[in-house]
């Protein structure tokens, strides 16, 4: 299994893991490891896609619903097909809103989190 290595790793506030990872896993992401502190207890998770990794947490403690992360991703456009061949709802299709060099779709999560797929293209 490849090493994920990135400098900041952000949390995202779920409520329910089991209910959260199959959205996740249609967008792509694949779990890496869960914590629970014991059984009944909430669960924090680490998931993955490509080289991109975010925690799942529900932890209440950790941070609030409605967090806005944003993906750096190679082709917006193609990730945009992926996502709706898995049926997928997407809020923002793909467009220029931040400028002629940054396309940038928006995907919400079942908790009402932000997920902005974004390529950046140079002039």
């Amino acid at each position: 299994m490849k090493k994920i290595t990135q400098p900041v790793v952000p949390a995202v506030r779920v409520a329910s893991y089991a209910l959260s990872k199959p959205y996740y896993e249609k967008l792509g992401f694949r779990e890496l490891w869960t914590h629970q502190f014991e059984p009944g207890f909430p669960f924090f998770a680490a998931i993955a896609r490509g080289d991109m990794q975010i925690f799942l947490t529900e932890h209440t403690g950790d941070c609030a619903f409605g967090a806005l992360v944003h993906f750096y991703v190679d082709d917006v456009d193609a990730v945009h097909a992926e996502f709706v061949a898995q049926g997928l709802h997407i809020t923002e299709p793909p467009g220029n809103d931040l400028g002629p060099t940054v396309r940038n779709m928006l995907m919400v999560d079942p908790d009402g989190n932000r997920l902005s797929f974004v390529t950046v293209t140079a002039l």
